[in-house]
């Protein structure tokens, strides 16, 4: 693997307002080739002007702002966008899920003195003209199911179209909250009316947060990764990961893959090979590329490459030494994440992760890698 080319999807150190902080960058590619980014922006990582962007690139390295500004207010309520996931229709048209938050409701996203976090939904919105417009926004049910969040990329199988969120909630009055990793199912990208759960710890004890999923032509299989949270022990484990069969919609049991990190973007190739982007937070600080020779079994760690790495800065909270309420205050520190990534061909890819000096100042970068 070799690094060929680095750069800004934007950069925030060169913007003349207020709205310096980047994150939840993403990446998607339209059957025509071009490459839309999205990603959220505002003030801070916690500020409720937290509003969607979209970039787009014919090459990857050459980046456009083509819009922003996604609706904010549902049923007269003041919220953020926190995420936005684009995909394809049939008919070549995109349409992009947003994540919203209640601003209202409070200024953090974690509350814990409740143990929950700000009331969400998941809101469907439609494009007619590659992205420039959008409109028919409509709130998707997902039943009971509280403090639903995207986690990640909208995945194209042979049959329909899966997106992923995690839920975040109690489940019984008085109860503690409870996590699971989910997906939204549609056979056409237009009604998605089906709720699966892709992974949760039998006994709550495990959290696999922050899913990542892509779908793997050669093996006909979804592979998932996940950022895993001892709850239990309050502490981050290593990275576990799953597969995911299209046809019955099921998974398998989340398996460690022995590589200490957090949110991990699984990017598969051909004859066995499956790369992850990943988050090394244990100081020095970096995003990180590593192969696999096997799908997923075992991991080249020691020829893993450093994408980007903040050597000024020994991120918190990463050694077990915060509780589980400081933590997520921990997160709100972090200045670099949210790895996400594809194969423009067969020998080159194409990463996306947002990442600054300090907390301030967060960009939305790319990285080009030949393979």
């Amino acid at each position: 693997m070799k690094l060929i080319n680095q750069g800004y999807i934007l950069d925030v150190e060169k913007l003349n307002n207020q709205k310096n902080v980047c994150m939840c960058t993403s990446i998607f590619r339209h059957s025509t080739k071009r490459l839309f980014s999205s990603f959220r922006n505002g003030t801070t990582k916690e500020s409720p002007d937290g509003n969607g962007i979209i970039a787009e690139s014919e090459n990857g390295t050459e980046w456009r702002i083509l819009f922003s500004g996604f609706q904010t207010v549902f049923d007269g309520i003041q919220g953020e966008i926190k995420a936005v996931e684009l995909s394809e229709k049939l008919d070549g048209n995109l349409f992009a899920f947003l994540s919203w938050f209640d601003r209202t409701k409070g200024s953090k996203l974690y509350n814990p003195s409740s143990d929950t976090i700000l009331p969400a939904r998941i809101i469907l919105v439609d494009s007619y003209d590659m992205g420039k417009t959008w409109e028919n926004y409509r709130t998707i049910d997902i039943g009971d199911l509280q403090g639903p969040a995207l986690t990640g990329p909208v995945v194209k199988v042979p049959d329909g179209y899966l997106v992923f969120f995690e839920k975040y909630g109690p489940e019984q009055p008085s109860g503690p909250s409870l996590h699971a990793a989910c997906a939204l199912f549609s056979k056409d990208g237009i009604i998605f009316d089906r709720i699966i759960t892709v992974a949760r710890h039998p006994e709550n004890k495990i959290f696999y947060w922050d899913q990542r999923n892509a779908y793997d032509v050669d093996s006909g299989k979804i592979i998932s990764m996940f950022w895993t949270y001892d709850r239990e022990n309050e502490k981050d484990i290593d990275i576990h990961i799953a597969y995911g069969n299209p046809d019955t919609l099921t998974w398998t049991v989340p398996q460690s893959t022995g590589i200490q990190g957090q949110i991990a973007m699984p990017i598969p190739l051909t004859e066995g090979r499956l790369l992850c982007f990943y988050v090394h937070r244990h100081h020095p600080g970096s995003m990180r590329l590593v192969m696999s020779y096997d799908k997923g079994k075992t991991w080249d760690i020691a020829n893993e490459m450093v994408i980007y790495e903040n050597q000024e800065i020994k991120e918190k909270g990463v050694s077990g030494e915060s509780s589980y309420a400081e933590y997520w205050e921990d997160m709100g520190t972090w200045s670099f994440g949210h790895p996400c990534g594809i194969m423009l061909d067969e020998n080159l890819g194409l990463l996306v992760y947002y990442a600054g000096r300090d907390v301030k100042k967060l960009s939305a970068r790319y990285a080009i890698v030949s393979i």
